[in-house]
Protein backbone atom coordinates (compact mmCIF):
# COMPACT_ATOMS: atom_id res chain seq x y z
CA UNK A 1 0.00 0.00 0.00
CA UNK A 2 1.26 3.48 -0.90
CA UNK A 3 0.81 5.95 1.95
CA UNK A 4 0.15 9.43 0.63
CA UNK A 5 -1.09 12.96 1.40
CA UNK A 6 -3.47 14.78 -0.92
CA UNK A 7 -3.38 18.59 -0.48
CA UNK A 8 -6.88 19.91 0.18
CA UNK A 9 -6.34 23.03 -1.90
CA UNK A 10 -6.05 21.00 -5.12
CA UNK A 11 -9.00 18.66 -4.49
CA UNK A 12 -11.53 20.83 -6.40
CA UNK A 13 -9.52 20.20 -9.57
CA UNK A 14 -9.89 16.56 -10.67
CA UNK A 15 -7.74 17.25 -13.73
CA UNK A 16 -4.76 17.69 -11.39
CA UNK A 17 -2.78 15.02 -9.58
CA UNK A 18 -1.10 16.47 -6.48
CA UNK A 19 0.23 14.34 -3.65
CA UNK A 20 3.12 13.56 -1.33
CA UNK A 21 4.31 10.18 -0.10
CA UNK A 22 4.84 9.16 3.51
CA UNK A 23 7.53 7.06 5.15
CA UNK A 24 6.84 3.35 5.51
CA UNK A 25 8.87 2.03 8.39
CA UNK A 26 8.99 -1.66 7.55
CA UNK A 27 10.95 -1.07 4.31
CA UNK A 28 14.68 -0.30 3.99
CA UNK A 29 14.96 3.50 3.84
CA UNK A 30 11.21 3.62 4.54
CA UNK A 31 9.68 3.72 1.02
CA UNK A 32 12.30 5.97 -0.51
CA UNK A 33 12.24 7.94 -3.79
CA UNK A 34 15.84 9.15 -4.04
CA UNK A 35 18.82 7.51 -5.75
CA UNK A 36 21.22 9.47 -3.54
CA UNK A 37 20.73 7.99 -0.06
CA UNK A 38 22.32 4.54 -0.50
CA UNK A 39 19.11 2.66 -1.27
CA UNK A 40 18.95 -0.06 -3.92
CA UNK A 41 18.42 1.69 -7.27
CA UNK A 42 16.08 -0.97 -8.59
CA UNK A 43 13.86 -0.57 -5.54
CA UNK A 44 13.78 3.21 -6.06
CA UNK A 45 12.78 2.73 -9.71
CA UNK A 46 10.05 0.33 -8.62
CA UNK A 47 8.74 2.82 -6.04
CA UNK A 48 8.67 5.61 -8.61
CA UNK A 49 6.91 3.48 -11.20
CA UNK A 50 4.36 2.17 -8.71
CA UNK A 51 3.53 5.65 -7.46
CA UNK A 52 3.31 7.44 -10.80
CA UNK A 53 1.07 4.72 -12.21
CA UNK A 54 -1.16 4.95 -9.12
CA UNK A 55 -1.64 8.64 -9.96
CA UNK A 56 -2.44 7.87 -13.61
CA UNK A 57 0.87 8.87 -15.19
CA UNK A 58 3.65 7.03 -17.00
CA UNK A 59 6.88 6.71 -15.02
CA UNK A 60 8.64 8.00 -18.15
CA UNK A 61 6.78 11.27 -17.56
CA UNK A 62 7.96 11.74 -13.97
CA UNK A 63 10.24 14.79 -14.09
CA UNK A 64 12.71 14.90 -11.22
CA UNK A 65 15.91 16.86 -10.82
CA UNK A 66 19.37 16.76 -9.27
CA UNK A 67 18.57 19.01 -6.33
CA UNK A 68 21.48 21.22 -5.28
CA UNK A 69 19.93 23.65 -2.75
CA UNK A 70 19.98 26.47 -5.28
CA UNK A 71 17.54 28.73 -7.11
CA UNK A 72 17.58 27.46 -10.70
CA UNK A 73 14.16 27.00 -12.33
CA UNK A 74 13.80 24.62 -15.31
CA UNK A 75 10.97 24.31 -17.84
CA UNK A 76 9.86 20.73 -18.52
CA UNK A 77 8.85 19.62 -22.01
CA UNK A 78 9.47 16.69 -24.37
CA UNK A 79 13.24 17.04 -24.30
CA UNK A 80 13.57 17.16 -20.52
CA UNK A 81 16.44 15.35 -18.83
CA UNK A 82 17.22 15.60 -15.09
CA UNK A 83 19.61 18.46 -14.42
CA UNK A 84 20.92 20.46 -11.47
CA UNK A 85 18.01 22.62 -10.33
CA UNK A 86 15.55 23.04 -7.48
CA UNK A 87 12.34 24.07 -9.24
CA UNK A 88 10.42 22.65 -12.19
CA UNK A 89 7.58 24.28 -14.15
CA UNK A 90 5.51 23.22 -17.14
CA UNK A 91 2.30 23.89 -19.04
CA UNK A 92 2.41 20.48 -20.74
CA UNK A 93 -0.25 17.90 -19.91
CA UNK A 94 0.84 14.40 -18.93
CA UNK A 95 3.96 15.44 -17.01
CA UNK A 96 4.28 14.78 -13.28
CA UNK A 97 6.77 17.15 -11.62
CA UNK A 98 8.45 15.89 -8.46
CA UNK A 99 10.66 17.13 -5.63
CA UNK A 100 12.20 14.85 -3.00
CA UNK A 101 12.51 16.00 0.61
CA UNK A 102 13.36 14.93 4.14
CA UNK A 103 13.01 18.17 6.19
CA UNK A 104 13.29 20.69 3.33
CA UNK A 105 10.08 22.42 2.22
CA UNK A 106 8.20 20.99 -0.78
CA UNK A 107 6.07 23.57 -2.61
CA UNK A 108 3.50 22.71 -5.27
CA UNK A 109 2.01 25.38 -7.56
CA UNK A 110 -0.79 25.36 -10.13
CA UNK A 111 -3.00 27.45 -12.37
CA UNK A 112 -5.44 24.60 -13.11
CA UNK A 113 -7.37 26.39 -15.85
CA UNK A 114 -4.19 26.84 -17.89
CA UNK A 115 -2.42 23.49 -17.30
CA UNK A 116 0.38 25.31 -15.45
CA UNK A 117 2.08 23.45 -12.60
CA UNK A 118 5.30 23.80 -10.63
CA UNK A 119 7.26 21.94 -7.96
CA UNK A 120 9.90 23.56 -5.74
CA UNK A 121 12.48 22.22 -3.28
CA UNK A 122 13.38 24.85 -0.66
CA UNK A 123 15.83 23.97 2.08
CA UNK A 124 17.28 26.79 4.12
CA UNK A 125 19.82 27.55 1.39
CA UNK A 126 17.11 27.67 -1.26
CA UNK A 127 14.99 29.88 0.98
CA UNK A 128 17.97 32.19 1.54
CA UNK A 129 18.19 32.49 -2.27
CA UNK A 130 14.43 33.08 -2.53
CA UNK A 131 13.80 30.11 -4.83
CA UNK A 132 10.04 30.24 -4.20
CA UNK A 133 9.56 33.80 -5.44
CA UNK A 134 12.01 33.25 -8.31
CA UNK A 135 9.86 30.33 -9.44
CA UNK A 136 6.75 32.50 -9.30
CA UNK A 137 8.55 35.09 -11.42
CA UNK A 138 9.59 32.39 -13.91
CA UNK A 139 5.98 31.19 -14.18
CA UNK A 140 4.81 34.77 -14.67
CA UNK A 141 7.33 35.44 -17.44
CA UNK A 142 7.10 32.04 -19.18
CA UNK A 143 3.32 31.76 -19.24
CA UNK A 144 2.16 35.40 -19.06
CA UNK A 145 -0.01 34.96 -15.99
CA UNK A 146 -0.48 37.10 -12.88
CA UNK A 147 0.92 35.65 -9.62
CA UNK A 148 -2.51 36.04 -8.05
CA UNK A 149 -3.79 33.27 -10.32
CA UNK A 150 -1.51 30.70 -8.69
CA UNK A 151 -2.61 28.18 -6.08
CA UNK A 152 0.14 26.94 -3.74
CA UNK A 153 0.72 24.19 -1.20
CA UNK A 154 3.55 24.31 1.35
CA UNK A 155 4.11 20.75 2.48
CA UNK A 156 5.36 18.96 5.61
CA UNK A 157 8.92 19.87 6.52
CA UNK A 158 11.08 20.65 9.53
CA UNK A 159 8.89 22.70 11.88
CA UNK A 160 9.92 25.53 14.15
CA UNK A 161 9.16 23.23 17.09
CA UNK A 162 12.27 21.16 16.26
CA UNK A 163 14.38 22.93 13.62
CA UNK A 164 17.34 24.14 15.68
CA UNK A 165 19.95 26.18 13.79
CA UNK A 166 23.01 28.25 14.55
CA UNK A 167 24.19 31.79 13.99
CA UNK A 168 25.26 31.05 10.40
CA UNK A 169 21.72 30.30 9.23
CA UNK A 170 20.26 33.10 11.34
CA UNK A 171 22.53 35.60 9.59
CA UNK A 172 21.40 34.39 6.14
CA UNK A 173 17.91 35.85 6.80
CA UNK A 174 16.18 38.67 8.61
CA UNK A 175 15.03 37.64 12.09
CA UNK A 176 11.27 37.46 11.54
CA UNK A 177 11.09 33.67 11.47
CA UNK A 178 13.56 32.75 14.22
CA UNK A 179 12.97 32.09 17.91
CA UNK A 180 16.12 32.49 20.06
CA UNK A 181 16.73 29.67 22.53
CA UNK A 182 20.08 30.80 23.94
CA UNK A 183 23.75 30.04 23.33
CA UNK A 184 23.52 31.48 19.79
CA UNK A 185 20.91 28.88 18.86
CA UNK A 186 17.54 29.49 17.24
CA UNK A 187 14.39 27.64 16.19
CA UNK A 188 13.83 28.33 12.49
CA UNK A 189 10.45 28.54 10.73
CA UNK A 190 11.38 27.74 7.12
CA UNK A 191 7.74 27.21 6.14
CA UNK A 192 7.03 30.72 7.40
CA UNK A 193 9.86 32.10 5.28
CA UNK A 194 8.43 30.37 2.20
CA UNK A 195 4.97 31.76 2.97
CA UNK A 196 6.41 35.28 3.23
CA UNK A 197 8.19 34.85 -0.10
CA UNK A 198 5.07 33.62 -1.90
CA UNK A 199 3.00 36.49 -0.54
CA UNK A 200 5.66 39.03 -1.46
CA UNK A 201 5.73 37.50 -4.96
CA UNK A 202 2.03 38.30 -5.36
CA UNK A 203 0.13 35.15 -4.37
CA UNK A 204 -3.13 35.67 -2.54
CA UNK A 205 -3.28 34.40 1.08
CA UNK A 206 -6.51 32.48 0.51
CA UNK A 207 -4.83 30.55 -2.31
CA UNK A 208 -2.03 29.17 -0.13
CA UNK A 209 -2.34 26.05 2.03
CA UNK A 210 0.29 25.21 4.66
CA UNK A 211 0.58 21.70 6.04
CA UNK A 212 1.63 22.27 9.68
CA UNK A 213 3.20 18.87 10.28
CA UNK A 214 6.85 18.64 11.27
CA UNK A 215 8.97 15.97 9.60
CA UNK A 216 11.41 15.80 12.52
CA UNK A 217 8.99 14.91 15.33
CA UNK A 218 6.34 13.15 13.24
CA UNK A 219 7.72 9.71 12.42
CA UNK A 220 5.30 9.24 9.52
CA UNK A 221 7.77 11.35 7.53
CA UNK A 222 11.38 10.95 6.52
CA UNK A 223 13.74 13.25 8.39
CA UNK A 224 17.44 13.64 7.77
CA UNK A 225 17.79 15.53 11.03
CA UNK A 226 16.19 12.70 12.98
CA UNK A 227 17.51 9.63 11.18
CA UNK A 228 20.65 10.89 9.39
CA UNK A 229 22.05 8.26 7.01
CA UNK A 230 19.09 5.93 7.62
CA UNK A 231 16.68 8.51 6.21
CA UNK A 232 15.03 8.04 2.84
CA UNK A 233 13.21 10.76 0.92
CA UNK A 234 9.54 11.47 0.29
CA UNK A 235 8.40 12.80 -3.05
CA UNK A 236 5.86 15.58 -3.61
CA UNK A 237 4.37 15.63 -7.10
CA UNK A 238 1.98 17.64 -9.23
CA UNK A 239 0.80 17.30 -12.81
CA UNK A 240 -2.14 17.84 -15.11
CA UNK A 241 -3.57 14.66 -16.57
CA UNK A 242 -3.91 14.33 -20.33
CA UNK A 243 -7.26 15.80 -21.37
CA UNK A 244 -7.74 12.88 -23.80
CA UNK A 245 -7.48 10.23 -21.05
CA UNK A 246 -10.68 8.30 -20.70
CA UNK A 247 -12.11 9.50 -24.02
Amino acid sequence: MVLTITPSIFKPYPELAAAMTLRRGEEPFGFNFSFYVGDDEERVRHNRQKYTEKLGFSSARLAVQKQVHGDRVVYVDEGYQPTESDALITDQEGWLLGVSTADCVPILLAVPEKSIVGAIHSGWRGSAQNVASKTVRAVEEQFRIAPGELIAWIGPSAGQCCYEVGEDIFRAFDNRRFKPIGDEKFLFDNKGVVLDQLLEAGLRPEKIEIDPRCTICDTRFHSWRRDRKASGRMIAVIGRKNSTDGL
